[in-house]
């Protein structure tokens, strides 16, 4: 009998032995040496070490000496956060290959879904059918302006009421609720196209005060791309949050120099913005959460620029 429990206790302090011996050696599970780093603060790439326990950094520094269980020599290549694309159409095919190699490959490791002004409603219904799906890529979500227009007046061209405003307010503040990461238009698809700007940009307020942003399918690309390009500016400033447009392009009827002068455009609007701001309405206990990380993220990133060589 004493022989029996002894064995299984012997079994144990091997294992426990073992199992402290390659913590002694191997603190880290990966270590990739010699990258140029690029950290996704705004800071410039900088030569450096970087280590893996878990699925956490545990030390990013310009030389870890420490042991791993794998070390990567990452000479003359970069070494990045995964990329996120922020326009995408990833429900149409996500439930059937849910591994997503054509991004993961690519080192896209966020996809952003719910661009054009097309979304699930209700959002949350779709946001618990992402959780329950064992997937690669992690998957964020933009509530749709023409998916909501379309729930509260249809598709039709004509002016939303007052009361229908409210209502579309109503159901881009739940979809910022329930996960949003801001809304997205589409005003060059139906119903978007028979949405006046002022109508929008209410939305947008709306998206703006729990600190989303707007992604922008133009209304325009060719004869009237910098109108296009002037009333996406209008939303975002108007509105009070940050707009991306996820089709910077001009068609061949565009005028002469539209190119250009869109081009132009936008960076004189972004060389003047004033940092993001809450709404006259007031903002979310989120919102002013999330600027005040961004800001101590800036302030931390121009305290500690790298100065290795590049």
């Amino acid at each position: 009998m004493r022989l029996r429990v002894l064995i299984p206790l012997i079994l144990l302090c091997a294992l426990a032995v073992v199992g402290m011996t390659r913590a002694q050696t191997a603190p880290y599970d990966l270590l990739i040496k010699n990258g140029r780093i690029v950290d996704g603060t705004g800071n410039p790439w900088f030569r450096g070490d970087l280590a893996i326990r878990g699925d956490v950094i545990a030390k990013l520094a310009p030389k870890i000496d420490e042991p791993a269980a794998r070390t990567i020599d990452a000479d003359g290549q970069v070494v990045a956060p995964g990329f996120i694309d922020i326009h995408t159409h990833a429900r149409r095919g996500i439930a059937d290959v849910p591994t997503a190699p054509n991004y993961i490959r690519q080192g896209v490791t966020t996809l952003m879904e719910g661009p054009d002004g097309s979304s699930p409603l209700p959002l949350s219904t779709y946001l618990v059918q992402l959780e329950r799906l064992a997937k690669s890529p992690n998957i964020g979500m933009f509530i749709g302006q023409g998916s909501v227009r379309s729930a509260i007046v249809g598709s039709v061209n004509r002016r939303a009421t007052p009361e229908e405003i409210q209502k579309m307010v109503s159901l881009v503040e739940q979809g910022m609720k329930d996960g949003a990461f801001g809304m997205s238009t589409g005003l060059f698809y139906v119903p978007g196209t028979f949405t006046p700007t002022e109508e929008v940009i209410e939305l947008a307020r709306a998206a703006g005060r729990f600190g989303g942003m707007h992604e922008s399918h133009q209304r325009d690309d060719a004869a009237k791309v910098l109108d296009s390009v002037r009333e996406t500016i209008a939303i975002g400033e108007q509105g009070h949050l940050p707009t991306q447009i996820s089709h910077a392009k001009v068609a061949r009827h565009a005028p002469a120099a539209s190119t250009s002068r869109s081009i132009n455009t936008l960076t004189r609007r972004r060389v003047r913005r004033s940092p993001p701001r809450c709404c006259p309405h007031g903002c979310s206990k989120e919102a002013a959460r999330r600027r005040s990380a961004v800001s101590a993220i800036r302030r931390h990133a121009s305290a500690r620029r790298p100065t290795a060589s590049r």
